[in-house]
């Protein structure tokens, strides 16, 4: 009966393009899964990276305001110890640094272990960490050639450049989905540092600059730990 109203070897190439079609939309659907896994994945690793930047301007917002009140403060602490005002101001300065790169360096190096497990090969997003460090400790050094008067408001417009850097180089590279946060942290704390320069009183103006370095870091820390959960449950 079939071969009364139809050809033999049409149904057999209909039969074959329908095979070729069922296939392909089955390697279609197996393809669609693998990409929607790799941007999981990428999701992932992004806010792995977004939490590690958070509890970094979280750190840098409380550790190092503290370590230049007590800076500032020298001579009180040097009467109250017994010690050399001089030794007082290096050890607060020591410390501070020491306290700072210590607990980023291990946040940064906990995520970057994480997420190496998961990468097999190296790529130009590898290389924003080195170069991320090296541009703050840059910017951070310019604060030596400001005079003493102003060289805690300094400090903003440092960590502003350093961001601004910061922001330069994920974008170069690629890395990450927070490089517009460290712009707008960068542009924020070079508008909040420039009037600064203006105020003629030095003990009130250390302490304003230290107020609004602190608030500035931490804020955006706390930013970008909500961007982060976020990420995470786009993720999920």
């Amino acid at each position: 009966m079939v071969d009364k109203f139809c050809n033999t070897e049409e149904v057999h190439y209909l039969y074959c393009d329908c095979g070729v079609i069922y296939k392909g939309d089955r390697i279609m659907e197996e393809l669609d899964k693998v990409l929607e896994a790799l941007r999981v994945v990428e999701r992932y690793e992004d806010y792995l990276f977004n939490k590690a930047w958070a509890r970094a301007l979280i750190i840098i917002g409380t550790i190092l305001p503290f370590g230049v009140i007590i800076s500032m403060n020298a001579f009180v602490v040097a009467a109250a110890t017994g010690l050399d005002v001089g030794f007082v101001s290096v050890l607060a300065n020591l410390m501070t640094l020491i306290l700072c790169f210590g607990l980023i360096a291990y946040t940064f190096f906990g995520t970057w272990r994480t997420v190496k497990k998961q990468e097999k090969e190296s790529s130009s997003r590898s290389l924003h960490g080195p170069l991320i460090g090296i541009a703050w400790f840059l910017s951070f050094m310019l604060t030596t050639l400001f005079p003493e008067s102003q060289r805690v408001v300094s400090l903003l417009l440092a960590a502003s450049l350093a961001c601004l850097l910061s922001f330069v180089i994920l974008r170069v590279t690629g890395s990450h989905s927070l490089d517009r946060l460290l712009l707008y942290l960068g542009i924020s704390l070079g508008i909040v540092a420039l009037p600064l320069f203006l105020w003629t009183d030095s003990v009130l103006l250390g302490y304003v600059a230290i107020v609004a370095f602190s608030g500035c870091f931490i804020l955006a820390g706390l930013v970008m730990q909500r961007h982060a959960s976020r990420l995470l449950q786009v993720a999920s």
